[in-house]
């Protein structure tokens, strides 16, 4: 029988419960430069997994690269490796004028224009954050003095980054309130929700469409958005070392309750 997953090559049930993931596998390693205890657990194509310890407790971190399809693959085999949790900390275009350059966007749900998702299940399933998950990103927010703006919305995620013939709905989405858009988040939900775990992201803006648009240069390398990368993993590592840390003392207190039960026997 196999001890790995089939093309993460995680090993089956022996994940923490909590991951960060990420599309970039270098940006994976500087985040697992910030544990400790780190050992690089995978690495497989775009799929680099690390396991290391953050304010106490063990997360994994992981990169899935660009696009639903590839990034499917590793949520469902995080799942498969025992996460109960998933958190993406990405980059997204804004749609919003307040929210620009080094901004930070926390997904409440995400349309699902994803070009993978409609193969799992009917577009009428909503693709939702787990509430716990928001809630935790935006205390951690909040706790992070240094993030001046940040904004709590709906997301869209889309198959494509380079527009063809066919256009973009980007003013639709705008008009519709939609704050940002993306490439992976709407799979991460749906699949969450479909397979019972908890899932939310958060995105830290690389540009303001509108102006991308007009002026036709994407400059997401310049140090305001670096800087607002980083902010951003800090929000998230800590968002997911207080739910890790709720996971163990729930199995605390669960075990707790069952050894007396089971001294009785």
């Amino acid at each position: 029988m196999a001890q790995t997953t089939a093309i993460c090559l995680l090993p089956f049930k022996r994940l923490p419960s909590v991951a960060v993931v990420v599309g970039d596998p270098l940006r994976a390693k500087r985040i697992s430069e910030l544990l400790t205890n780190v050992t690089p657990l995978a690495m497989n194509r775009e799929y680099h997994t690390y396991v290391g310890t953050y304010e106490g407790v063990e997360l994994a971190v992981m990169s899935h690269g660009i696009g639903a399809g590839g990034a499917s693959c590793a949520f469902e085999e995080l799942i498969q490796a025992g996460v109960t949790t998933i958190i993406r900390a990405g980059t997204a275009g804004s749609f919003d004028p307040r929210y620009r350059e080094g901004a930070l966007v926390i997904a409440t749900g995400a349309v699902r224009d994803d070009g993978v998702s409609p193969g799992l299940v009917p577009l009428g399933y909503p693709a939702l954050s787990n509430y716990e998950v928001v809630q935790a990103l935006i205390d951690s927010t909040k706790n992070h003095p240094d993030v001046s703006s940040y904004g709590v919305g709906i997301v869209t995620t889309v198959g494509h980054f380079y527009d063809g013939p066919a256009g973009n709905n980007n003013k639709l989405w705008a008009s519709a309130k939609v704050l940002a858009i993306e490439m992976e988040i709407s799979i991460l939900l749906v699949i969450a929700s479909l397979r019972g775990i908890r899932a939310g992201a958060a995105a830290n803006i690389d540009n303001y469409i509108f102006e991308r648009e007009v002026s036709e240069k994407y400059e997401p390398h310049r140090e305001v958005v670096h800087q607002g990368t980083y902010r951003m993993i800090r929000v998230v590592l800590s968002a997911a070392a207080r739910l890790a840390k709720e996971d163990l003392e729930k199995r605390r207190e669960t075990e707790a309750k069952e050894t007396p039960a089971a001294q009785a026997k």
